[in-house]
């Protein structure tokens, strides 16, 4: 499977081939290997899962309709004067919402935070690929942290607030390449102007603000959050049921629903087939600790696959299965922060080359920028699992 990632196969063949590829050397009948992919495709798991992302897709594109998105980069833009902090709060603002590539989406703002300056391609790059993946470690929102949270059986809530402080210290560790960019005369905004934007930038982040605090702090499950949320913004932009039903033909992706039904699928065969039953003894002969083992499995996953949902739905699996079916969140989180700055140094990751080629920067000046930061990143994952653990 890791080779055919490294020669940029498509994720979901790769991850379907793999499926079919053990059920062949474990024989298993063709008739048992189509129930499997019926058990996987029926599972209450699946179904919440999917049911929770569909929701999401539509709920992102009526915040982009309803002009939740302009009035947030708007207020933004008006009510902060430091344009290094502009770069890093606009991808970071968009950020809130999932979008496959949304950095593309975010790169033109930050150009035009930056225009009439000197600063760097690479440094505007950076800002923009680097601030718009802080979420990735604690909003519920994102497929990668709902699909660890299904796999390991951890509740969602619980998981968040162990990867939080890793979102933290994200932002923190990238603050010293942020800071080191030249400093721009500013313009100064009038008073009453500030006040009445920081109002818009409230209104705007709103309907996410209220979609994480319900699953948060009321432990309500994201598919009703969501759902909830999505019906008092559709009851109140008076949304008609045919407008409805064009917003979600645009919004709803089917490929990455069928992504998630693979991965899904790929577990359960990697169950029914007893694939994995050889896994803990092979893995205590090796002369390596355990953790070291998958933290780099899970590693090299996200530098070829270049997707959080993508490590996590091959490397999560074995894990599990190399566990009797289950798995500490000390090592869950260990090896989502393995996986996720494998994914932060990739060529592979969509994001980066979008917006390298926005900027016209230099690719491997870039990874260079954001290597010091989620290095430190790893490292701190390490110490705290070893001591944690």
């Amino acid at each position: 499977m890791m080779v055919l990632l490294w020669r940029r196969v498509p994720l979901f063949p790769v991850i379907l081939g793999g499926a079919l590829l053990m059920a062949v050397l474990y024989h298993t009948p063709p008739i048992d290997l189509l129930t499997t992919v019926w058990e996987a495709t029926k599972s209450q798991t699946t179904l919440q899962l999917e049911i929770i992302l569909l929701l999401i897709m539509i709920f992102e594109h009526l915040l982009g309709e309803y002009g939740y998105l302009d009035r947030m980069l708007a207020g933004l833009q008006s009510v902060i004067r430091d344009r290094r902090a502009v770069m890093a709060l606009l991808p970071a603002f968009i950020g809130l919402m999932p979008s496959a590539g949304g950095a593309l989406f975010s790169a033109p703002l930050v150009g035009r935070a930056t225009d009439g300056t000197t600063i760097a391609a690479e440094d505007k790059s950076f800002a923009n690929f680097y601030y718009r993946h802080i979420w990735e470690f604690f909003l519920p929102l994102y497929p990668g942290v709902l699909l660890t949270s299904k796999l390991s059986g951890i509740p969602i809530s619980r998981l968040i607030l162990a990867l939080m402080p890793y979102g933290v210290l994200m932002i923190l560790l990238g603050l010293p390449a942020l800071m080191r960019i030249p400093v721009m005369r500013e313009e100064k905004v009038p008073a009453a102007g500030k006040q009445g934007r920081a109002m818009d930038l409230l209104v705007s982040v709103l309907p996410v603000l209220v979609v994480v605090l319900l699953v948060l702090l009321f432990g309500v499950d994201v598919s009703w959050a969501v759902g909830i949320v999505l019906v008092f913004l559709l009851i109140r932009h008076r949304c008609t049921p045919r407008r409805l039903w064009h917003f979600s033909r645009e919004a709803v992706k089917v490929s990455t629903l069928l992504l998630v039904w693979g991965i899904m699928v790929f577990k359960e065969v990697l169950v029914a087939t007893g694939a994995v039953d050889a896994l803990p003894p092979l893995l205590a002969r090796l002369p390596v600790p355990e953790f070291a083992v998958f933290g780099l499995i899970t590693f090299l996953l996200g530098v070829l696959t270049g997707i959080v949902s993508g490590y996590v739905g091959i490397a999560f699996p074995l894990a599990i299965a190399a566990h009797d079916g289950g798995i500490s969140l000390p090592l869950v989180v260990f090896m989502y922060v393995a996986g996720m700055v494998g994914n932060m140094l990739t060529p592979m990751h969509l994001c980066l080359v979008l917006t390298v080629d926005f900027f016209k920067a230099d690719l491997q000046k870039v990874i260079k920028k954001v290597a010091g930061p989620v290095t430190a990143l790893l490292a701190v994952a390490v110490v705290v699992f070893l001591v944690v653990r």
